[in-house]
């Protein structure tokens, strides 16, 4: 069967239902690689669930051995064109996807990764997570930013509204694009509910596990430039320096792209034996190096919202934070926010919480209290409110 004889069999089996939504699902994966992934596998989750008088299409660019999402209300089209290329990704969305939209008669589109259609009539959602390919465009391979300065301020204009994860980045997205504010919907990230305080003794063995019994400082996310992880190792050296003690930093996250700074960063610390790489870990591996740490220790120059922070808050693990774009906003105030530029005060705010107990026991009780804010119930319900919102409808 084509592909347009399969749209046209659901759109007739499906004339009854109230309305059709169409997801771009490039980015749906059973187990996400990064904070995209889970945001869309939970929202996609969430909404399908909670409103089964809607069928709701996820339009992919692969076959999945296993749907990520089920669902009597789900239906999966493929559109057989892997977009591993910002080529590729015009290609998808602007010569293929319009017609496909066209033909199932859907009335709204969501992209969660941002990428939608611009030969369309079918209004449309684009989550932007964030701007850092205008605001630190080398932080990126080319290609891609090329594609993202060109086409998201377009997705902007075109969109019957815009979704984005924090109050800061609708601001940004509003001033930077000259757009109303009033057209952007906050839809926070949310904390899986496998991420909780460790048990009695199980910090003691993953640090057992992980460091060799050594106390250890953590930083998780994917490697590329905006993260900032040599400032990290900059920190620790100099924590290292003036401090006698056998900590150690544990880098968790896989390589995304420009990593070769890290490396070099590390090749050179008087510390290098006690820099350590987990590579990508799964949830409960993360749950139990969160609950181990003296503190999450994340810096990056840009970030639109920053999952590990409040996953980090959730087990009840300190954070040193950027002072800079959302992290102030997401940590609560719950955090030790410095400058990511400034070595000296990352390995500072790490020497307190080392050795002012009261400072980091009121941080993880602080920090934990604030991250029951998160959850992906209310990141689903957020979006449904701005999926009402773009369609006119009441709830």
């Amino acid at each position: 069967m084509t592909i347009y004889k399969l749209i046209a069999t659901f759109v007739i089996q499906n004339r009854k239902r109230d309305m059709i939504i169409a997801i771009n699902a490039r980015t749906l994966r059973a187990v996400p690689h990064d904070g995209i992934g889970w945001f869309t596998l939970e929202v996609v989750r969430g909404i399908v669930s909670a409103h089964p008088e809607h069928r709701f299409v996820l339009i992919c660019d692969r076959k999945y051995d296993a749907l990520p999402v089920d669902g009597a209300n789900v239906e999966y089209i493929t559109i057989p064109l892997r977009t591993v290329h910002p080529l590729l990704w015009y290609n998808w969305h602007e010569i293929l996807l319009p017609g496909v939209l066209r033909k199932l008669g859907a009335g709204l589109f969501i992209a969660p990764d941002g990428m939608m259609p611009l030969r369309t009539r079918v209004p449309s959602i684009p989550v932007l997570h964030d701007l850092n390919h205008e605001h630190r465009p080398g932080d990126i391979p080319r290609g891609e930013r090329i594609y993202y300065s060109h086409f998201f301020p377009r997705f902007a204009r075109k969109a019957a509204r815009v979704a984005t994860v924090s109050g800061f980045s609708a601001d940004d997205i509003s001033k930077t694009y000259g757009i109303s504010r009033d057209r952007i919907d906050v839809v926070p990230n949310g904390v899986a509910d496998i991420f909780s305080p460790p048990l009695p003794g199980e910090a003691e063995a993953t640090r057992r596990d992980y460091t060799g019994g050594s106390p250890y400082f953590l930083f998780v996310s994917n490697f590329s430039p905006r993260k900032n992880v040599e400032a990290v190792i900059r920190a620790f050296n100099l924590f290292r320096a003036s401090h006698s003690s056998d900590h150690v930093l544990l880098l968790a996250g896989r390589r995304l792209y420009l990593t070769r700074d890290i490396d070099r960063a590390v090749a050179s610390s008087p510390y290098s034996r006690d820099i350590l790489f987990t590579g990508s870990v799964t949830r409960d591996v993360l749950r139990r190096l969160y609950g181990g740490a003296e503190a999450l220790t994340f810096v990056p120059w840009f970030e639109g919202f920053g999952i590990p922070v409040i996953e980090a808050q959730r087990c009840g693990t300190p954070c040193i934070l950027s002072d800079s774009s959302s992290l102030p906003e997401v940590s609560g105030g719950a955090a030790l926010c410095v400058s990511p530029a400034d070595a000296g005060a990352i390995a500072e705010a790490m020497a307190r919480l080392v050795s002012d107990g009261a400072l980091r026991r009121r941080l993880a009780a602080e920090g934990r209290i604030n991250s029951l804010r998160y959850t992906w119930e209310n990141t689903a319900s957020a979006m449904w409110d701005c999926i009402t919102r773009a369609t006119g409808e009441r709830r």
